[in-house]
């Protein structure tokens, strides 16, 4: 039943849309000069990310219980990540539970005058996982390395199956899933929406070299009328052709498609001016051309993007920025002239950082960049969990107590950058 009424949903969305353009948002929301305005005021939104499973209604009870304390720490905003496999188990795209948990919560975020926004994690790297079942549906969507073996998550130590981009069956299911969460809230409730977390190849494997990164390639190089190196004949494939610049090329290309097609998934339900974030992996190592392809490249053929989120914009071991991140996407705003958000993923996160390190991290991310706002993950009350920013109590644990406990200065530190 909850799938035919998706469906249903789905045709009379698509219907609708075809008869005129909706407003993105109820409220005088907009995106400009790096900066978030509502009613043409500036705002800084501290960004608060809860990594729940919101599919479970006792979970997002309890969350939604706990909405005053977090809003009484001074979170504005709050994005939803919905984890394809918390939703589905057959992995066709359409949920299985009922999106009501999560549309409740995000009326319940709205009603408080504070913000919502929604993401999703619809990959096989870095912690979100493909329902079981689209493994049974399409066993050859798996991506595959460079000797010619089935990818999983050996990066971040999850296992987890990962999915070839290049496959259609994978990227129209992942879209559809896009589209039914998105037809299961009130989207004019949203700020932006963000497509999956991270969006890259690998950085320790070499991918992705399935039939289907095969087909994608050749029809590229036909499309360009450009030549580039032949397909290998046989794995292991060689160093030649995994360094070939136009393959890379190709890469870096086709990773910016998939990103600006779920891009497109999400503007299908909620209109063509809605806000979109992605983020933006960038090391400056020598993985890059493994993870990216070609980062400038996937830069400038991002053309759907409205905020871009730098991944990894500080460099824990040697406790300083991370400047090429950066630098590239300036560089790539000016060159495109587009009116991009710059601001930081997971600008903290429970592991990742020491107490010491916080306060250089947070004056470089607002010299760099931000006047738009911090993220940080995970915003929960879980002791036991380090990746969690808060105690069972709710109170802060040291990363984020720098934060919290001096919030009034750091924002005398963002209005005087902004020289106000």
């Amino acid at each position: 039943m909850i799938k035919t009424t998706i469906f249903a949903s789905v045709f009379c969305s698509l219907l609708l849309l075809g008869r005129g353009e909706p407003p993105a948002h109820y409220k005088n929301w907009d995106l400009r000069h790096g900066k978030f305005f509502e009613d043409n005021e500036w705002v800084f939104l501290k960004i608060g990310k809860p990594l729940w499973n919101f599919a479970d209604a006792n979970v997002v009870a309890r969350l939604t219980r706990d909405l005053d304390i977090i809003q009484g720490k001074g979170y504005n905003c709050l994005e939803i990540n919905c984890y394809w496999n918390y939703f589905e188990t057959d992995g066709d795209g359409v949920p299985d539970k009922s999106l009501e948990p999560l549309k409740g919560f995000i009326d319940s975020i709205y009603d408080r005058g504070m913000i919502p926004c929604l993401s999703v994690e619809t990959y096989g790297v870095g912690g979100g996982q493909i329902p079981k079942g689209f493994w049974t549906r399409h066993p050859d969507a798996v991506a595959i390395n460079n000797l010619g073996m089935p990818v999983t998550d050996t990066e971040y130590g999850t296992n987890n199956p990962v999915p070839s981009i290049f496959s259609q069956e994978y990227r129209e299911a992942a879209r559809r899933f896009i589209k039914s969460i998105a037809l299961g809230v009130d989207t004019k409730k949203i700020l932006y929406f963000e497509t999956t977390v991270e969006p890259q190849y690998m950085g320790t494997q070499n991918l992705c070299y399935s039939i289907h990164a095969r087909h994608e390639y050749e029809q590229w190089l036909i499309e360009r009328g450009i030549s580039g190196p032949e397909w290998p004949d046989s794995f292991p494939i060689p160093d030649s052709f995994r360094t070939n610049a136009v393959w890379n090329q190709f890469r870096a290309e086709f990773l910016a498609r998939w990103v600006n097609e779920d891009a497109a998934a999400f503007r299908e339900v909620a209109g063509s001016n809605a806000y979109v974030a992605v983020d933006y992996l960038e090391t400056g190592g020598a993985d890059m051309f493994n993870r990216n392809g070609d980062s400038r490249v996937f830069l400038r053929n991002l053309h759907s993007a409205n905020i871009i989120q730098i991944n990894w914009h500080w460099l824990a071991s040697a406790n300083k920025p991370n400047q090429i991140a950066y630098d590239n996407v300036y560089a790539v705003r000016s060159e495109k002239n587009r009116d991009w958000v710059v601001s930081e993923h997971m600008t903290l996160n429970g592991t990742d950082y020491s107490p010491m390190s916080i306060p250089n991290l947070l004056t470089n991310t607002i010299q760099q960049s931000t006047r738009f706002g911090w993220e940080f993950v995970s915003v929960g009350n879980l002791s036991s969990s380090a990746f969690t920013l808060y105690n069972d109590d709710w109170s802060p644990k040291p990363v984020i107590a720098i934060v919290d406990n001096n919030w009034d200065s750091w924002m005398n530190q963002v209005r005087a950058q902004e020289g106000r």
